[in-house]
Formats: structure tokens, C-alpha cells, sequence
């Protein structure tokens, strides 16, 4: 068909549709036919429309398009494209991927967070930004995010190629800032320090004089290369911890320091930290690097001034014997740097005065120990005349089961020979009858202490000589006896020897049980706390089972013996077991019978709480004992179990014994309690100790106790274990100073 053609009907279909139009219709289409049929064409792809919200009105593609850019103009190049919604009355899917494809055509359009920007916007935030500038004289990125609500990335890149043309400025990538700004910054800077006469720290110039701390310590460095200020930054490169300080006031602190430890003789770090000095053990080596200093944890000493005070101490141990190095020492010193010299006092006096370390800070000569022990000689030989006249002593060192006594309430470790050392744990368990003897109890020896020394002497000083004397007075008194028993010096009393020919037991006073029944309550309370310490029910059980077995059962044969002599019921064999208490019950009159009986029971199968309470009820209605409770005198019973036991173990020499007694003082250290336990439950007490003792020491107790196993299973039960004296030196050492093994934050 030709063109002319196709016009032609095209201008004749012109005709007919305007002469339709002019016709009135007969037939008309409603809303509704016209919705449907355009919804067909929209599916049968012939149309492309997109429909309002409300569903009454039909919009084309272009049309769309030109509506968002009209609402871009309109809101000044930054619309989000839910307002578009509201707007437009279209849906947000269609907005969405229009707005998708007109921002991928058209370069000066970007989707930031849901919001459509365009570039007249960005050009229009540079002027503001600009202004601002102008203002304030720098603006950082951050915030520029605050005013706009827009990501810093998207800012930096708006910003960041308008620097220089719309934005008068200079820009490092997070504050744009102008060079008045900077000159500003630099002259506040250094007015401010050049005016300082003191240290000042760089968080108080930022607050006060309205610094910028982003370049404050590029402006200080450029002033002090410029040597426009004199001084130095001490601290790091940190607004907190910042500081600087003048060079006239370090030259003043220089001479201020140098005259007090020429004058003194020390210098304290808390006192150097005080004035600013962040490291003052090196700030001393470096402003005294030709004098001979000793440094100490926290402090620091003229080894001039050492020997002076070297020279006061030998003067007072010559004169008095004991020396407190704390009293000639500053008073700020910590304990730990006055520990630390006491030791290199003791170390430089040996050379004119043999001296010994006690509590930590004092210094006893030799002369004073030597003349103290010489003070008890014919004390002792007095006292062994009286001893051996009684067969039951000399019987009892012939046969070496003569103990040296507790002196305060601690079970006792046998002076026995080697081989017999070296028993089974159930044979010593039944070798109780020893005959115990004490030569000065701890109240004697405190008041001779006090009578010497002619002063009131420190507790810890106190409780030191205590340690130090109590143990070797018993063990020399003892010496002294077996001597005279070897030489057949002995005179026995013909009073002391039963009918039988054994030594006659000793029959105790109701008021003798009594103050062994309250010392064995308080004892037995704490040894019940201190096993109840353990999570493992299996080890509470053992520990309970050896307590029921031990002190529980011998308070109560002590109970028994008193009431059965009462009652006029002979008693035959000293050593009491749960069948021969029984007996001994059976034939008691009520209501001692009744009492007992359930008391008996109790041992065999009950809690050790359970039993300490029928004990007390037993003790109150049998042996008429009122018991009151006295946290003073229970402090004292700890005291004298810790005594005691580091007492023996200062003598012990059985390996397996050592690591035992070892353990309960560590123990005690770490839960102010005291436990009583047999050598089985030693690896028990370790596990529990671990978390509380340092590394280093928990090791060392754990290989003795493996080489002490090892050496049991190698040799006979007769025999000596073959460990080196010195891994049983180093256990005890751990033992005797259990707290210096410890964590600090334990105890």
C-alpha cells in the first residue's frame, strides 16, 4: 500500500471518529467495563500503566518518571522514596524501581539510605558547609553527620572534590579547617604554655582554652621544633594521659629531689609519682647515674645511708640484743622494701656481729639467743632430778615412746627411732601409749621473754622467739634425760609402779576433763568448719571418719574414765575402743548409762557435728561443764595448733610426715582454719589448695608427694624412705612460711 494511501484512510478514519464524537451515543461504557478492560490490556502486555493506590487512576511509565523528578526539585535535590509514596499515591515497588533506573541513567542522581540526592544538593551542603567554615573556623565529618543525617563515607566524597572551589579550606580527611584556623590554634597553644609554670595536662588545656585535640599534637610539635616552647611531653601521645611540663620547672624538681636525698638519703616513688614523675625508677637511675643507690620495690636507698644505719643497728645489738629496723627506717618505706633491708642489714653485720632474721624486721643476735638458752641450764637439771625419780619417764625413753609435749593442745609427732618412724599409718594409729613431757609451756617462756628484753616486745616479734625457743627448750630437755638415762643417772620412786609392775596411769580431775573437754570442743568446731570446706563427699566422709576416730574418741574416753572412777568400775585397759566401751557402759548407773550409750553409737556412724554436739550434751549433764562460746579463745586454739605444728615440723624428719604437716599449715594460710587429717588424704588437701597457691610451689609439694609414693612402693614398710634432705628442707621451708606461697588476694 502507498503512502498516499495510507494517508488517505487515515484522514477518512479522522473523519469518521469526529463524526462519531458528534453523534450522541447510543450505548455507553461504565467505570467499571473501563477498568476491566484496561487491566486486559495491562495483562495481555498491549499497554503499560502503573495504577494509584486508591485504584482510580492509571499512570504511564514516563509520567512516573517525571513526577519523581518534579518531587526531586521541588525538596531540593533530597527526597526519600517513602515520602514518594505519600506523595505520588503509587505503590513503593513501582517508586522503587523506577527511582532504580532513573538513578543508573542519570549520572547527578544517588541513592543514599532509601533517599534519592542529586548533585544540585551536594553543591548546595558545600555552601553550607562553607559558611560554617567561615563561622567556626573548622568542621569535623562527624559533626557535618550529626546536621545532614548522612553516612561520613558519602560526606568525605561530597566533600572531597569541592575542597579548594566551593569549600574554602583544607581537608585531612576528617575536619575541614581553614589556615586562619590553624594559625589561631598555634598562637593559643603557645601563649599557654609559654605562660605555664607548672605541669599541665593537655586534657585540662583542651577544656579550658577551647583547643582542638584532633591537632594538638601536630601544632605541639611544630612549637617545639621551633623551640617556640621549652619543655617536654611526658605520658603517651594521648589527651588523658598527656602532659606537658616547663624545662625550668624539671630544673627546679631536679634540685628539689637532689637536696631531699642528700639530705636523707632516700628518695619514696609514691612521693616522685606525686609530682608528676610517671617512671621514677628510671627518672632516679637517670638524674643519679653516678651514685651507688640500692632500689627497692618502692622506694630507693644511698648505700651511704645503709652503712649508717648498718652502724646504729650494731650499736643497738650490742646493747639491748634485738634491733627493729622499722624504728630507724623512714616511715613511708613499704614492709616489703623494710624486709628487704633488714636482710642486707643482716648480711653486712655478719661481718662484726652474728645476727638471725625474725618477724620480718627484726635483727637478734646470737649473743642474745645464746644467753637466754643459758638462762634455763640448771632450770633444766633441776627439773630432770624431779623427772627421773618416776619409773613411767625412765621406761618410756628406754623404750623411746617419750614425746615432747604439745604445750598447747596439738597432737604431737613420737621422738621415735627411724625404724619405727617408718610404720604403717594403722600401726601408729594404734601406738598411743607414749608418756609426754614438756619442759616450759609458751605462757612461761613469754613472761622470761619479757623479763629479758625488759620492754613490751611486738606480738609478731612475740610469736617469732616463741618459734624459735619453744621447740629446742623441749627437744634439748629431752636430750638432757636420755643422756642421763644412757649414764643410769635415775633414781626411781618406788610411788610410781603399779601392782603389776607397769606404770600407773594417771587418774585426771573432774576439773582436768572439763578443760579438755572445752579445749576439744572449740578444737573439734574448727576441724568439723575446715572439712566441710571439701565439695567431695568422699573426702568429707574419710576426713569425718579419722576426726570420729581421733580427738572424738578420745574426749570421750577421757568422759568415761572420770565417771566410771566415780562409780568405783575398775578399768584395765587404758586404750579404749568402741567394744570396750561398751563394756565399761554397760555397768554404768543411769543417767550416765544412757548418755554414753547413744554417745558410743554416734562414733561408729554419725556426722562429726552430730557427735561434738552429743559430746557438749554429755559433757554439760556428766562432768557438769557449761560451754560458752568465746571466739577470743577459739583465735587462741588456731594459734596454738599453728604453733605447734610448725613446731613439729621443725623437727619432723620423716618425708611423708614433713609433706603432711606442710599441707595443713598451708591450709591453715589460706582458710584461718585448722584441719585434722591422716597422711591419705594429703593429694585431697593439695587439690583443694591449688587454686590458692602459687605455681611454682604447688609443683614442688606435688613431685614430693609423687616421689614420696614412689619411695613407699619401692621400699619395705620397715625401712627409711631414700628422699634428699634437701627436697625435704624445701617442703618444709614451703610449710613454715606458707602465706609467702600463697596468691596475694588469698588468704
Amino acid at each position: 500500500m502507498s503512502s498516499s494511501t495510507s494517508w488517505e484512510e487515515i484522514k477518512k478514519l479522522a473523519a469518521d471518529f469526529q463524526r462519531v464524537q458528534l453523534v450522541e451515543s447510543s450505548y455507553k461504557l461504565s467505570e467499571r467495563n473501563c477498568i476491566e478492560i484496561i487491566n486486559k490490556l495491562i495483562g495481555l502486555d498491549l499497554i503499560n500503566l502503573y495504577h494509584s493506590t486508591d485504584g482510580k487512576e492509571f499512570i504511564t511509565q514516563k509520567h512516573l518518571e517525571k513526577e519523581i523528578y518534579d518531587e526531586i526539585f521541588v525538596h531540593d535535590g533530597r527526597i526519600n522514596i517513602v515520602e514518594l509514596q505519600s506523595l505520588l499515591n503509587i505503590d513503593i515497588s513501582y517508586i522503587e524501581a523506577k527511582a532504580s533506573e532513573i538513578i543508573k541513567d542519570d549520572p547527578n542522581l544517588t541513592l543514599i539510605l532509601g533517599q534519592i540526592i542529586s548533585k544540585d544538593y551536594m553543591n548546595k551542603i558545600s555552601e553550607e558547609i562553607n559558611e560554617l567554615l567561615k563561622e567556626k573556623g573548622s568542621v569535623s565529618v562527624a559533626e557535618l553527620t550529626n546536621i545532614y543525617s548522612l553516612p561520613g563515607d558519602f560526606l568525605y566524597q561530597v566533600i572531597k572534590p569541592r575542597v579548594g572551589e566551593i569549600i574554602k579550606g583544607n581537608f585531612d580527611g576528617n575536619i575541614i579547617f581553614t589556615h586562619n584556623y590553624i594559625n589561631h590554634q598555634k598562637a593559643l597553644l603557645s601563649g599557654v604554655l609559654e605562660a605555664s609554670i607548672r605541669p599541665i595536662r593537655f586534657s585540662q588545656l583542651i577544656k579550658e582554652n577551647n583547643l582542638d585535640q584532633s591537632m594538638i599534637f601536630e601544632i605541639f610539635d611544630e612549637l617545639i621544633a621551633s623551640k617556640q616552647i621549652n619543655g617536654k611531653l611526658f605520658g603517651s601521645r594521648q589527651v588523658a594521659s598527656a602532659v606537658f611540663v616547663p624545662d625550668f620547672f624539671i630544673k627546679a624538681q631536679d634540685q628539689y629531689i637532689q637536696a631531699f636525698f642528700k639530705q636523707n638519703g632516700y628518695i619514696d616513688f609514691s612521693t616522685l609519682k606525686k609530682i608528676g614523675i610517671t617512671e621514677p625508677d628510671n627518672y632516679v637511675k637517670s638524674l643519679f647515674a653516678t651514685e651507688d643507690i640500692q632500689f627497692l620495690s618502692s622506694s630507693c636507698i644511698s648505700n651511704f645511708f645503709i652503712e649508717q644505719l648498718v652502724q646504729e643497728i650494731e650499736e643497738q645489738l650490742n646493747k639491748n640484743g634485738i634491733s627493729e629496723t622499722m624504728q630507724i627506717l623512714p616511715s613511708n618505706l613499704s614492709e616489703k622494701d623494710v624486709a628487704s633491708l633488714t636482710s642486707t642489714f643482716c648480711q653486712k653485720l655478719k661481718q662484726n656481729i652474728d645476727c638471725v632474721i625474725m618477724a620480718e624486721t627484726y635483727l637478734v643476735s646470737r649473743n642474745f639467743i645464746k644467753d637466754f638458752q643459758n638462762k634455763f641450764q640448771d632450770q633444766m637439771e633441776s627439773k630432770s632430778k624431779e623427772d627421773l625419780t618416776k619409773k613411767n619417764i625412765v621406761l618410756a625413753i628406754k623404750s623411746e615412746t617419750l614425746i615432747v609435749g604439745s604445750l598447747d593442745g596439738k597432737p604431737v609427732i613420737s621422738s621415735k627411732s627411724s625404724k619405727s618412724k617408718s610404720k604403717s599409718k594403722s600401726a601408729q594409729e594404734s601406738d598411743n601409749v607414749a608418756v609426754e613431757i614438756v619442759f616450759i609451756d609458751k605462757n612461761n617462756l613469754i613472761n622470761q621473754l619479757k623479763l629479758l628484753v625488759n620492754e613490751d616486745i611486738n606480738d609478731d616479734l612475740m610469736d617469732s622467739l616463741v618459734e624459735y625457743f619453744l621447740k629446742p627448750l623441749n627437744s634439748q630437755y629431752l636430750d638432757l634425760l636420755k643422756s642421763k638415762v644412757e649414764k643410769g643417772l635415775v633414781t626411781i620412786s618406788e610411788t610410781d609402779q603399779s601392782a603389776d609392775g607397769k606404770p600407773a596411769p594417771k587418774k585426771l580431775t573432774i576439773k582436768e576433763v572439763q578443760e579438755k573437754v572445752k579445749f576439744f570442743l572449740i578444737q573439734g568446731k574448727i576441724f568439723d568448719k575446715a572439712l566441710k570446706l571439701f565439695s567431695n563427699q568422699k573426702v568429707q566422709d574419710q576426713l569425718n571418719k579419722h576426726l570420729l576416730k581421733t580427738s572424738c574418741s578420745e574426749i570421750t574416753n577421757e568422759m568415761l574414765k572420770l565417771i566410771a572412777n566415780e562409780q568405783m568400775i575398775q578399768i584395765t585397759d587404758q586404750n579404749l575402743n568402741s567394744d570396750s566401751r561398751n563394756k565399761i557402759i554397760q555397768k554404768l548407773k543411769d543417767p550416765f548409762k544412757q548418755n554414753f550409750v547413744e554417745l558410743n553409737q554416734s562414733l561408729t556412724n554419725q556426722s562429726c557435728s552430730e557427735v561434738i554436739d552429743l559430746i557438749e550434751k554429755v559433757a554439760k549433764e556428766c562432768v557438769e561443764l557449761a560451754v560458752k562460746k568465746d571466739p577470743k579463745r577459739e583465735k587462741e586454739v588456731i594459734l596454738q595448733l599453728r604453733e605447734s605444728t610448725k613446731a613439729s615440723l621443725n623437727e619432723e624428719k620423716d618425708p611423708a610426715t614433713v609433706l603432711q604437716l606442710a599441707c595443713l599449715l598451708i591450709f591453715h594460710s589460706s582458710t584461718n582454719l585448722f584441719l585434722n587429717a591422716p597422711g591419705r588424704c594429703v593429694p585431697n588437701i593439695l587439690e583443694f589448695l591449688q587454686p590458692n597457691l602459687k605455681e611454682e610451689a604447688y609443683k614442688k609439694l606435688v613431685n614430693f608427694q609423687n616421689v614420696v609414693i614412689e619411695n613407699a612402693s619401692k621400699h619395705k614398710t620397715d625401712e627409711i624412705a631414700n628422699i634428699s634432705a634437701e627436697l625435704v628442707e624445701e617442703i618444709r621451708y614451703i610449710g613454715l612460711n606458707a602465706k609467702q606461697h600463697l596468691h596475694e588476694n588469698k588468704n
